[in-house]
């Protein structure tokens, strides 16, 4: 079964500037979800979607993959729905995950504990 990790990153956030890379303990804090995703172990890809290539370097140093969405679905007015769609439009899976970028404490366990429960739920 093909299980992606989409990680959301719009560059621009209105009431905190930059607040995906801002650097929390010495991290930008997409990269704490990045780090979750991955060593939860149950996807066949993680990838970050964003409407900026200011991404690319943190994908590279915390190895996953990098989407580039049209950059006119980064407004604050883009639904949730329209960045699903174009993601799957581009990406075939039989599971797509939404990881929140901007959740430090998100870790691995609550991430399988999600997964499972969806799973066994049949939803």
């Amino acid at each position: 079964m093909k299980i992606i990790a989409m990680i959301p990153a719009r560059i621009g956030s209105e009431r905190l500037k930059l607040k995906n890379l801002a650097i929390l303990k010495g991290h930008p804090l997409i990269s704490y979800a990045i780090k979750s995703a991955k060593e939860s172990k149950i996807f066949s890809r993680v990838i970050v979607n964003s409407d900026s290539k200011k991404f690319q370097s943190v994908c590279k140093k915390y190895r996953c993959e990098f989407y580039l969405r049209k950059s006119n679905s980064g407004s604050s007015n883009t639904k949730s729905d329209d960045v699903v769609l174009n993601f799957i439009k581009n990406h075939k899976c039989d599971i797509l995950m939404w990881i929140n970028p901007i959740a430090p404490l998100l870790e691995k366990s609550d991430i399988v504990k999600v997964f499972n429960y969806f799973v066994n739920q049949n939803l």
